[in-house]
């Protein structure tokens, strides 16, 4: 699978090349978490036979996982290349890199910075446990009879929800709205949980709160045992600072070639030996001290930890 890094509020340019012949190709895109359609375009073209199709700001806005199905044409017909690609935001981008530490960029090239940022990126998720991206995705919680339901991970918009496996609540498609909940449905303010809403009793002395739970029943509950599918956007509207830090200092690490034994906790050195002797810590943390200690509000944490 290909992967393109993204950026906030921007469009995304994929390229193709085709066969020898091919005079213009024309794209689909789909969405394979959500097994929906994104978008479809036609491509622009260059030398080499290269083309070139944009996804709006619209679709490119998340991380997500793509087919997209490229249509060639020639004068002789047409025929149809179905490529994957994965789209990410960086941690931290190659210019924010190069402010944050001190780079010889004589020497390092910004796709070696890029390859690192992958590596730090990827080691960071793993280390906390935490992907902080913003992804469009379907994520399944389970229902306790209850007129909120908990979330496996933090919630940033709901278009769909699915009660095993039918479909219960659409307001993302204009003119074909459904909710069979009687009530508006909410994303709490910590994020961490999607709640049904009266707003008949949220009026009261001008005081706009959720109402008890007591007061909801019936074709408003989330039911039991029952698999509620939410489709829609998830995680962190933005890298936390930290992380971002964190990601270039990494970054730095792995560009020097002393990167295992500088910084890494080392309590004594013996010379004649040549005795290294490592703090108990080491082999539990990144290898960078100051990484650990800016990533620590984050390690062990819930995967719905929210900014």
């Amino acid at each position: 699978m290909i992967e393109y890094l993204r950026s906030d509020n921007a469009e995304l340019q994929i390229s193709f090349t085709a066969a020898s012949g091919v005079t213009s190709v024309v794209f689909s895109a789909y969405d394979l978490d959500t097994a929906s359609f994104v978008q479809s375009g036609n491509t622009s073209s260059a030398a080499s036979q290269v083309f070139t199709g944009t996804l709006t700001t619209d679709s490119a806005q998340y991380d997500r996982n793509l087919k997209i199905d490229w249509v060639s044409s020639t004068a002789s017909g047409a025929s149809s290349t179905i490529l994957y690609y994965s789209m990410k935001r960086p941690y931290a981008t190659v210019s924010r890199i190069k402010e944050l530490v001190d780079i010889d960029t004589t020497t390092v090239s910004n796709s070696t910075l890029t390859k690192y940022e992958k590596k730090a990126r990827l080691f960071i998720d793993a280390y906390t446990g935490i992907r902080f991206a913003k992804e469009y995705d379907s994520v399944v919680a389970f229902g306790d009879n209850s007129d909120t339901l908990l979330m496996p991970v933090p919630v940033l918009k709901i278009d769909q929800i699915y009660e095993d496996d039918i479909l219960v609540y659409d307001l993302s498609t204009i003119g074909a709205s459904v909710n069979k909940f009687d009530y508006t449905i909410e994303v709490g303010p910590s994020k961490t949980i999607i709640k049904i809403k009266n707003d008949a009793l949220l009026n009261i002395s001008g005081i706009n709160e959720f109402p008890d739970t007591n007061l909801i029943r019936g074709a408003s509950t989330f039911v039991k045992d029952r698999a509620y599918r939410i489709v829609g956007a998830f995680g962190f509207e933005y890298v936390p600072n930290e992380v971002e830090l964190a990601t270039a200092l990494l970054v730095d690490d792995y560009i020097c070639n002393d990167w295992n034994i500088r910084n890494k906790g080392i309590e004594s050195i013996k010379t004649d030996s040549y005795d290294l002797q490592y703090g108990k810590m080491f082999a539990s943390g990144t290898g960078n001290l100051l990484v650990d200690s800016l990533l620590a509000p984050w390690v062990g944490q819930p995967r719905f930890m929210v900014i």
